[in-house]
């Protein structure tokens, strides 16, 4: 982690016994607030402080602008908020930090996979929002070698750019709570929602009025409750992820085979229990993003037409795969959909990166861009394929790859351009069943449905740091990079071989068994037992009792 090579003076504040200090920071320098020009005033369990100017070059230098910070005694700790001004109004302010000097040190025991993390010598850095593997709401628990908790948590009431980050100071660690305007919405000004900074008992204590809080910003709703969750969904107890074709052309199954594994599933499980998710479906994995049609190879439009009509005989309910900001640049046109569509950061770079498709170690391959679902052409397009294809083939769920991926788009802003297309998807047809990848809070708003993150296989599930959090609002899946029960393929995902196979039994879980070619065949066995869970799922947690029978 990179850092300044100096020391750079600031104004200390000191308040029901935490020392903090304060940096802001645009897209040309760094400032602090000028302790010569600056006002304090500390009636009672308050502290308010307001300055007229600012230093730059690590104090060397003077820069007009204002700063106010205002903090509080609450009943677990403090509470701080930071507002900052540059006096030029060609310099928009990027982010503002508080940094808490001098507190324990201790092990992270909140991050989405709950395992507890120390912090390394060279320091942490952790952004939301991260879908996949740190932090899904912004709130850090720390415990310290004395089994106290220590957190640090925003309460911003919209989905925007937060970075913890522990620093190590010779003997001492801080931490820095920055929060980043939305680029859209970046000016010489910025106004930061407060930090809070406390001790709690236990995870539960600290969770809960975190919960609430998140719960009212975004009005989330129990699942039992949602209206965006048809009626048929809440009876599903086994996601059935029967992969297709894989990025360099090689068929699991194509669409004859999807069906007739949905044929032997349905003797274990009840259909009206499966949903059927198909990667791949649409023919290369992710070379063909953003050009959805059905694939010839692997049985052309007729052959998904008999797939589809096949599985709702059984009361299967199918769910393709779409990428809701990936896409191949290869396609007709794409200058003028996809061009204007692809994210840029605030700082205007580029948003992109590769997998390893073939093997060939390189991780350069360069067919595919990341656009922003915000952004109207792109959004426009998605949504035309998926209703269209919806209308012609009659699945009625969708998955969106990469839903969670966050970037601070001074284009469009990201978040309401996913919530605006989930509630075009749901206008449209009100039975549909939205469904994504990753998770944040404010992201179970829109998709009720979310299948967990991994790190290299290894799968982090969004109920584990505190389970309420996520099951009380939403339902997860295994991941596609689940192994298959035969010989651990992960079929169309870049992972190759996983030897993880099966999802703990818990509510916020769906069971989820991976088939790829012959995987029902060569371990009927490994996948009755699933199937079991599939059963057992319906029998905990959906309140009926399961039917199901052999494989042959």
């Amino acid at each position: 982690m990179q850092d300044l090579s100096f020391s750079f003076p600031t104004p200390h504040f000191q308040l029901g016994g935490f020392e903090f200090s304060v940096l802001i920071y645009t897209f040309r320098n760094v400032y602090a607030p000028d302790e010569a020009q600056m006002t304090v005033e500390q009636p009672g369990d308050t502290l308010w402080a307001e300055g007229k100017g600012l230093r730059w070059a690590g104090g060397q230098m003077e820069m007009p602008g204002r700063f106010e910070v205002r903090a509080c005694i609450c009943s677990h700790g403090i509470r701080v908020k930071t507002t900052a001004e540059i006096q030029n109004p060609g310099e928009d302010i990027r982010c503002i930090k508080v940094i808490v000097h001098g507190i324990p040190d201790g092990k992270l025991v909140n991050l989405i996979n709950a395992q507890p993390r120390e912090i390394p010598q060279e320091g942490l850095n952790l952004k939301y929002p991260e879908g996949w593997r740190d932090v899904g709401t912004p709130l850090v628990v720390m415990q310290t070698p004395e089994n106290e908790m220590f957190y640090f948590r925003s309460l911003d009431e919209k989905v925007r750019d937060k970075r913890f980050v522990f620093v190590r100071t010779g003997d001492k660690l801080n931490a820095e709570l920055i929060f980043e305007e939305a680029a859209v919405s970046m000016t010489n000004r910025i106004d930061a929602p407060e930090w809070e900074i406390g001790w709690g008992k236990n995870l539960a204590e600290i969770y809960e009025p975190h919960r609430l809080h998140v719960e009212k910003c975004y009005g989330l709703v129990p699942w039992e409750e949602r209206t965006d969750v048809p009626g048929w969904a809440r009876e599903i107890s086994l996601v059935a992820s029967i992969h297709c074709q894989h990025w360099t052309g090689y068929i699991f199954n194509d669409y004859e085979q999807v069906l007739e594994n949905l044929k032997k599933i349905c003797r274990q499980v009840e259909g009206k229990r499966v949903l059927a998710y198909l990667p791949g479906w649409e023919g290369r994995y992710y070379w063909k993003y953003g050009n959805y049609v059905p694939d010839e190879r692997m049985g052309g439009k007729e052959g998904f037409r008999k797939l589809c009509d096949g599985a709702k005989e059984l009361g299967v309910h199918v769910m393709p795969m779409f990428g809701i900001n990936v896409v191949g640049s290869h396609f007709e046109n794409y200058e003028e959909w996809g061009l204007p569509s692809e994210f840029r950061g605030p700082g205007g770079s580029q948003y992109g990166g590769s997998v390893d498709w073939d093997g060939s170690r390189h991780y350069d391959h360069n067919s595919n861009r990341n656009l922003n679902p915000a952004a109207p052409r792109w959004q426009n397009r998605l949504y035309g394929q998926v209703t269209g294809l919806m209308e012609e083939f009659g699945f009625d769920a969708a998955f969106f790859d990469i839903a969670a991926v966050w970037m601070n788009d001074p284009n469009h802003y990201l978040y309401d351009g996913v919530k605006q297309l989930m509630e075009r998807f749901k206008k449209y047809n009100p039975d549909m069943l939205l469904a994504g990848e990753g998770w944040y809070d404010g992201l179970t708003a829109c998709i009720p449905l979310l299948q967990c993150g991994h790190t290299d296989g290894v799968f982090h599930w969004h109920d584990e740091a505190y389970a309420p959090m996520f099951d009380t609002y939403a339902r997860g899946f295994g991941h596609l990079c689940l192994g298959d029960v035969s010989r651990g393929s992960t079929g169309v995902h870049e992972l190759g071989y996983n030897p993880i196979k099966k999802c703990p039994l818990r509510k916020g879980i769906i069971p989820t068994i991976t088939i790829v070619d012959g995987t029902l065949e060569k371990a009927p066995d490994a996948a009755a037992e699933i199937c079991k869970d599939a059963n057992a799922y319906a029998e905990l947690y959906l309140k009926e009792s399961p039917a199901g029978s052999e494989w042959r």
